[in-house]
């Protein structure tokens, strides 16, 4: 989108050496990775300008016939020094084949700003499906790996230290809810960026009297942007989408942040098998669980690049600006793919690590894991004060967990008998049962379990259905140009 250089007398355009080799060339690179789009966008502004008798049919087919013979051609490998950019080479290539006086014809009520701000969209809407994609496919693991774990305990932790025992479905769960939540934000960021900016020309769309839709049909989009300044101008096409996939790449680094501390030797509840293990080149004891750091930098490295584009808009006119351009849409493209990779290690790590679950049982022991069940207990049994009960817990824990020191403490502070003989308090702190009378919604009870799972696949396929049916609605509009454009030469 930038302006025109000065043309010399001799026809060609001079740029200075260091702009074109910083800008110039390094935005054709990215545009040859746009070339498909932008040929999907002359194939339907030129239906669309046959169709409305702008440009008669004859020469749409002549330009059509040029267009498909030129796609097939190889682009050149670097920018000519006399061409500005891939619009202006495209226009150039198709003159030579069929004339200026024809191939002209093509940019006809369109310009580089409709252009560009449609492939763009294009692009970012291609990038949505692909990480919702795979943001379906690891939340069904996610599913699959709660199943089969309703009865496996898990210690959780909270500020770092161990509080209370559930079970890896339970944990597991929590990380799906998550997810669902983006996955359903890259639903509705997809209706934001699936607006069609074609025909709105420069800014304020054109004399010529032109049909938005039929171009946006074409092209897969739900409609045009209803005001063509704001299709050039707004940056909502690309920051939209971003909050969604900056709040997964931190779930992501979370997660593998707390599966590090999970599995680490200290607390050692959760394993990895070989093949997802790295050792040390001089060590013999070491056993590094890399894969969870590749998946934390590459969350950092995702949330880094959507940042950068974000931050590129702070302060910027609302105005054609280049922020609006290729180098930050790339930006955006690079993150995108980053974070894909990110997800695709997860569902490995979901897919393959186990819980020591008697290494839970001794921590849950030793540290008082299950005390707050107890506390309950004996607010249930002897119809005590919860912070009567608390207390009475915390004197018990703080002794070493000793039954006599339990019963002096609840005697001493209550004035009743201490009736719970050791087996009975032994049954009360066991892991099991701290998971089983969980039973409140939301817990970590067989029955919660179920009832979360059946929330959760419902809530995905209402997701997975919305991103099927969106991923084949742009299919059958790309089908419907290629078949149309095909009869447009054909000349039926």
């Amino acid at each position: 989108m930038q302006e025109h250089p000065q043309h010399l007398g001799d026809g060609q355009v001079r740029f200075s050496k260091v702009y074109k080799q910083i800008v110039l060339d390094n935005s054709f690179k990215n545009w040859k990775n746009l070339l498909d789009y932008y040929f999907q966008i002359n194939k339907a502004h030129l239906l669309m300008l046959a169709r409305t008798e702008i440009v008669p049919k004859s020469l749409a087919k002549e330009i059509a016939q040029a267009l498909a013979d030129l796609e097939n051609e190889k682009i050149d490998e670097k920018l000519p020094e006399d061409v500005e950019d891939l619009v202006f080479l495209i226009e150039r290539r198709l003159s030579q084949k069929i004339g200026i006086e024809k191939a002209g014809f093509l940019h006809t009520a369109r310009s580089r700003n409709d252009i560009d701000a449609t492939i763009f969209r294009m692009c970012v809407r291609e990038k949505l499906i692909e990480v919702a994609e795979e943001l379906i496919g690891l939340v069904e693991k996610l599913s699959e790996k709660a199943k089969r774990n309703v009865r496996t305990v898990l210690l959780m932790y909270t500020h770092g230290q161990p509080a209370q025992p559930s079970t890896l479905s339970h944990y597991l769960l929590s990380l799906a809810f998550d997810f669902l939540e983006v996955l359903e934000e890259l639903i509705s960021a997809f209706r934001v960026v699936n607006l069609c900016p074609m025909g709105s020309a420069a800014i304020t769309t054109t004399g010529f009297k032109i049909d938005r839709k039929i171009v946006s049909d074409y092209l897969g989009f739900f409609e045009p942007v209803e005001n063509s300044y704001r299709a050039i101008v707004t940056s909502h096409w690309i920051n939209m989408a971003l909050n969604p996939l900056k709040v997964l790449a931190i779930d992501l680094s979370r997660f593998a942040q707390d599966v590090l501390h999970k599995a680490s030797c200290e607390v050692g509840i959760l394993n990895f098998p070989d093949e997802l293990v790295q050792i040390s080149s001089i060590m013999p004891q070491k056993r590094n669980p890399v894969i969870l750091e590749h998946v934390r930098i590459r969350s950092s490295v995702a949330f880094g690049s959507f940042n950068a584009v974000e931050v590129a808009f702070l302060n910027t006119p609302y105005q054609d600006v280049n922020e609006n351009g290729d180098f930050v849409l790339f930006k955006f493209l690079d993150g995108a793919e980053v974070l894909k990779q990110a997800l695709q290690l997860t569902k490995e790590i979901i897919e393959k690590m186990t819980v020591n679950e008697d290494r839970v049982r001794e921590l849950a022991f030793s540290t008082g894991s299950t005390a707050t069940e107890l506390a309950d207990h004996l607010v249930r049994e002897f119809q005590i004060s919860f912070r009567q009960a608390h207390q009475i817990v915390s004197e018990y824990v703080k002794s070493g967990m000793r039954y006599d020191s339990l019963a002096e403490s609840f005697e001493k502070l209550t004035g009743k008998r201490f009736t719970l003989s050791l087996s009975q308090v032994e049954e009360v702190l066991s892991v099991e049962n701290f998971v089983r009378v969980r039973q409140v919604m939301g817990g970590s009870s067989e029955k919660c379990i179920e009832e979360m799972l059946y929330k959760l696949e419902k809530r995905l396929q209402s997701g997975e259905h919305e991103i099927g049916k969106m991923k084949i609605f742009i299919e059958e509009s790309l089908k419907k140009l290629k078949n149309d454009f095909v009869s447009l030469i054909a000349g039926s």
